[in-house]
């Protein structure tokens, strides 16, 4: 479910920069208009946070699930402000930055979990 959360997360990155590269424009867009363009990144990051929370409870996976309950929680803050500026014709960079921190913290919460994944199939697999 990770993996899929990422995927999804990076697919709504994709099509949102496509769109803005083809909707150059210094309008203020509506909230519905931004939650549209916006959907699969705010999905993503949203069962990002999810997943975490779900992981932070299992044993052997709780940083993990940890790292990616705070990324998901810090991106859709970072969204969520960035929505609300945006709304209003104007932008703030530190938005911005706290979308990609919390995505930091998501590789790091995939790189661990993918370790840790490795290590318990190393345990399982060794013959004495």
């Amino acid at each position: 479910m990770a993996f899929a959360a990422v995927a999804v997360y990076l697919f709504g990155q994709a099509f949102d920069t496509y769109w803005h590269a083809k909707n150059v424009s210094f309008v203020p867009e509506p909230p519905n208009a931004l939650w549209t363009i916006h959907l699969g990144i705010y999905s993503g990051a949203a069962i990002i946070l999810v997943t975490g929370s779900a992981l932070a409870f299992q044993a052997g996976f709780r940083i993990s699930g940890w790292l990616f309950a705070a990324g998901g929680a810090v991106e859709l803050a970072g969204f969520f402000l960035d929505m609300w500026k945006h709304s209003q014709g104007t932008s703030v960079d530190f938005y911005h930055d706290l979308v990609w921190y919390g995505f930091g913290l998501v590789v790091v919460g995939m790189v661990r979990m993918e370790a840790m994944r490795r290590n318990r199939l190393g345990v399982s697999h060794r013959s004495d």
